[in-house]
């Protein structure tokens, strides 16, 4: 997709989350946004289900409460962005950089986040059962209350982070 199409599904975006009635909410649904420069954007609440993502730039980007479930976001960054309460069911983002996100309460069932940066990152109460979270480097990461059940934490790098209350019933942390 062309930047000037996608900086006017941003902008209707935003008029549509303060409710002036020409704006619109974002749908993005599979499409194909690789390689984009989304640094900054407020897509609250936006569809980007099954979105092509890879190696696009979402830092500082506020995607709280957003549908990413199924989008392709390899080789992503979402340094510092804000994906509170996202849906991120069964999304590949292997190799991305997260590093300093908040994904608090975000579901992230059944994703794989094979060999990410996940440093420093807020995923309070966030929902990882079965996701593959094998190589990741969550140094100082927040997990408290965070649901691991099923997840692969193989060779992750879990050096200070926080799982206080995490549910970790058949988690492989070896």
């Amino acid at each position: 997709m062309e930047a000037a199409k996608i900086r006017e599904i941003v902008d209707l975006h935003k008029k549509w989350r303060s409710g002036q009635p020409e704006g619109k909410k974002a749908d993005l649904r599979g499409e194909d946004l690789r390689e984009a420069e989304l640094r900054w954007v407020d897509l609250t609440d936006a569809d980007l289900g099954g979105a092509d993502l890879t190696g696009a730039d979402l830092s500082f980007s506020i995607l709280s409460a957003t549908n990413l479930r199924d989008a392709y976001m390899d080789k992503a960054t979402l340094y510092a962005a804000n994906l509170s309460r996202a849906n991120l069911s069964r999304v590949k983002l292997t190799y991305a950089t997260v590093e300093r996100a908040q994904l608090n309460g975000a579901n992230l069932s059944d994703a794989n986040i094979h060999s990410s940066n996940l440093k420093g990152v807020l995923l309070v109460g966030a929902n990882l059962q079965h996701a593959d979270l094998s190589f990741t480097l969550l140094n100082g990461a927040d997990l408290t209350n965070a649901d691991l059940r099923g997840a692969n934490l193989h060779k992750a790098d879990l050096t200070y982070a926080v799982l206080r209350g995490a549910l970790l019933d058949g988690a492989k942390l070896e």
